[in-house]
């Protein structure tokens, strides 16, 4: 009997021991599985952590890509906006050099016809705009007297005939001072005015005069054949008389500057 309960006992004890190493090993498992759990939960954190910073440069070298890209992209537009500019700003100018050359051409024609220049001056006016709106032309062309724009003005040949009939009152009055003279002062210039004397061309007598303005004349310097003629009648009584035609071969003389002005700038931006 005492040997049953000695093996009960034992029995129980064994089973208590049992069933503590069971406990034990479970918490043991679970101590252990728990501990595998944060080691793997810190390791898909880490992972996880991983990602991102591999996703951010990703994506920071993705942007900064895209930024080299638009800022390439905007190089490559200003530089076809520039070029499509220069190509807009050449035609554009062409055109004005084209519209020049032809207003030039046209206010020749009118000068050589002595008709009004208000629409051909107007017209380059324009045209200049396109080229250089602050050139030395715009004041050629403010130089040009208001009258020559809306009348025109005497041609070469006009002028030319005008001295002709000029020179018969010149070789009168030019012998009589200025502010006029006596009968008898007057009646010496008619008789002296239809004697022709072979003067020096160079001398000062009248039929001198008349030769050197004549040669000017023929030569195209109006503007020296008025200096010339006003300086040779000055204190004479043919002064004033000759003064008409003087201002004019000064209007000529002026248009003639601005029209040779003119020719000479179309061509220079024509060719360079």
């Amino acid at each position: 009997m005492m040997l049953l309960q000695e093996l009960k006992k034992e029995k129980m004890k064994a089973a208590a021991a049992v069933k503590e190493l069971q406990e034990k090993t479970e918490q043991k498992l679970m101590d252990e599985l728990q501990r595998k759990d944060e080691e793997a939960s810190q390791q898909v954190e880490k992972v996880q952590e991983l990602a991102k910073a591999e996703l951010a440069a990703a994506l920071a070298k993705e942007k900064a890509s895209q930024i080299e890209q638009i800022a390439e992209a905007d190089l490559n537009i200003d530089a076809l906006c520039m070029a499509f500019y220069a190509r807009s700003e050449e035609a554009r100018q062409s055109h004005s050099v084209h519209k020049l050359a032809l207003g030039t051409l046209a206010l020749e024609e009118a000068l050589s016809s002595g008709s009004p220049i208000r629409t051909e001056v107007d017209q380059l006016r324009k045209s200049l705009e396109g080229i250089d709106k602050d050139s030395l032309l715009e004041l050629a062309l403010s130089s040009l007297p208001e009258d020559v724009l809306e009348h025109g003005l005497d041609t070469r040949m006009e002028l030319k005939q005008k001295f002709n009939s000029l020179k018969v009152t010149i070789r009168h009055f030019g012998l009589i001072p200025s502010g006029g003279g006596g009968i008898l002062t007057h009646a010496v210039a008619r008789v002296a005015s239809k004697i022709k004397v072979e003067e020096d061309p160079s001398g000062d007598g009248l039929e001198s005069l008349i030769s050197r303005v004549e040669d000017l004349i023929v030569g195209g310097d109006l503007s020296a054949a008025a200096d010339t003629l006003t300086g040779g009648l000055q204190g004479t009584a043919a002064e004033e008389a000759a003064a008409e035609w003087v201002k004019q071969a000064r209007k000529r003389a002026i248009a003639e500057q601005t029209l040779t002005l003119l020719h000479s700038y179309a061509s220079s931006i024509t060719f360079s």
